[in-house]
């Protein structure tokens, strides 16, 4: 979510004082100066040595407070530009996270799925890794919105991510699919163990009340993928095993393996 920034701070009172003094000095230096100049215009031809020696200690002086002057304000414009780099790095921060994220859930969404499997696929052709998936879908979720409101559906949806995330192990990532659905990619994970997974997110979704009024259910679909998988081959097969959680009545998990759904 965007960071709120603080307004950019005013000059101190102390700031203030010391410029208004540095003006105030540098006006009394330039009084002297007239003074010393008027003297020797009216009097050319005396001996104003003393004279000449304190216009130039207040020429001195002048170019010191000026210094203190400049160095002030390049202080201030230095705090500014800070202060702009800090929120255009911010800024830069926001757009990546809002790029890979989904903006209802805050779990990451399909361009990053696309982005994370192709990674993950060449591990898996290359170094032999496990990899498994879930998808899963919230079910009833349209009775849900027409009983509850719509608004509360996307609560539900956002309340429901954040449990899940809670739920899975560290280097497992969640996924906004569409609608109530998700998927969780599971590294270095064989099927079996992600079938794990899948039945305990589904016994504590069904045990949980959401917004202290709503129960809902999961079905799940579990897979491991195969060296010759494509992205497409691998969602495929997750939606195949969620449909039969589905079709076999719901709030259940189904592992698909590769003879149960032949090509």
């Amino acid at each position: 979510m965007p960071t709120d920034h603080p307004a950019a701070p005013r000059p101190t009172a102390r700031h203030k004082v010391l410029y208004a003094a540095s003006v105030l000095a540098l006006a009394v230096l330039l009084c002297v100066c007239f003074g010393v100049v008027y003297t020797l215009r009216l009097d050319p031809g005396g001996n104003y040595d003393r004279l000449m020696q304190l216009a130039y200690l207040c020429m001195v002086a002048g170019f010191l407070v000026l210094a203190a002057q400049g160095l002030l304000v390049f202080k201030k414009i230095l705090a500014g530009m800070n202060r702009d780099a800090a929120r255009a790095d911010d800024l830069a921060e926001q757009m990546q996270r809002l790029a890979v994220l989904d903006g209802l859930t805050q779990a990451y969404n399909r361009g990053k799925f696309e982005e994370v499997m192709t990674r993950e696929l060449g591990n898996v052709r290359r170094y032999g890794l496990d990899l498994s998936g879930i998808m899963l879908d919230v079910d009833e979720f349209r009775t849900i919105n027409q009983t509850h409101g719509y608004s509360a559906g996307d609560r539900l949806l956002a309340n429901l991510a954040h449990y899940l995330e809670a739920q899975i192990r560290t280097n497992d990532l969640l996924f906004r699919w569409h609608g109530g659905k998700f998927v969780i990619l599971c590294p270095h994970t064989d099927v079996d163990r992600a079938a794990i997974v899948a039945e305990k997110l589904r016994m504590l979704v069904g045990h949980k009340l959401f917004g202290g009024k709503i129960r809902m259910t999961l079905s799940l679909g579990v897979v491991q993928a195969e060296e010759e998988d494509t992205t497409t081959d691998f969602t495929q097969r997750l939606q195949s095993g969620l449909a039969a959680s589905k079709n076999a009545g719901r709030d259940k998990v189904t592992v698909v393996r590769p003879r149960m759904f032949p090509n």
